[in-house]
């Protein structure tokens, strides 16, 4: 193993685990999480850290870009976890986190070179982003000063949103107000956690 997940490892055990035995033995009877959160897999996106949560606290599933796919029965990781979310956990709420500096976002821009290994799993998987990058594209065509990555960024939040709305159960309990859907946007750099509020259509700081 290598040291640096051992050190890790230790640094854990050492630590947080033995001043929180009591919550880890507290979750030996089951979880309870109170959000679902769908983010992506960039290393520099941690929501439990964003959200000050503890073990326990958040069901995360995550994928390159933080897409949640249109349902589709029977097919894909991102759709099972969010069906074992809202019918088994009964979570009662749903965040999906996009990012700044998104690699997935920004791929649809790039140009591959010849000499570039071939990504056929990135690229089908970011067909789903394309509704954003569109979107984007038209908002830029109106006014050159905006950042097409942002609002990239930002559009896939809002697909993400949409496509939730898609998933028959979720459409029933959404009816039921019996779950919340939120969007979120952070800027890794300075810290900056934007929502997305469904009137205006707009985001803006939460705090």
């Amino acid at each position: 193993m290598e040291k640096v997940i051992k050190e890790g490892y230790k640094a854990f055990l050492n630590e947080y685990f033995k001043e929180n035995q009591e919550l880890f033995k507290e979750l030996e009877s089951g979880q309870n999480p109170h959000t679902m959160v769908i983010t992506c897999s960039d290393s520099r996106v941690n929501p439990a850290l964003l959200l000050n949560a503890q073990p326990g606290d958040l069901f995360i599933a995550r994928n390159i870009g933080n897409v949640v796919p249109p349902y589709h029965p029977i097919k894909g990781s991102t759709q099972a976890a969010i069906e074992y979310a809202v019918n088994v956990l009964n979570i009662p709420r749903i965040a999906i986190i996009g990012h700044s500096h998104c690699g997935a976002c920004a791929h649809l821009y790039h140009e591959p070179k010849d000499d570039e290994t071939p990504l056929p799993h990135v690229e089908e998987w970011l067909r789903h982003i394309i509704p954003a990058k569109n979107a984007a594209m038209l908002e830029v065509h109106s006014n050159h000063k905006k950042n097409i990555f942002e609002l990239t960024e930002k559009n896939n939040v809002v697909v993400s949103l949409q496509r939730l709305m898609e998933y028959p159960y979720i459409q029933s309990k959404l009816l039921n107000d019996e779950i919340e859907l939120v969007g979120l946007w952070y800027d890794f750099v300075t810290g900056d956690v934007q929502e997305y509020d469904f009137d205006t259509k707009q985001f803006s700081s939460i705090v």
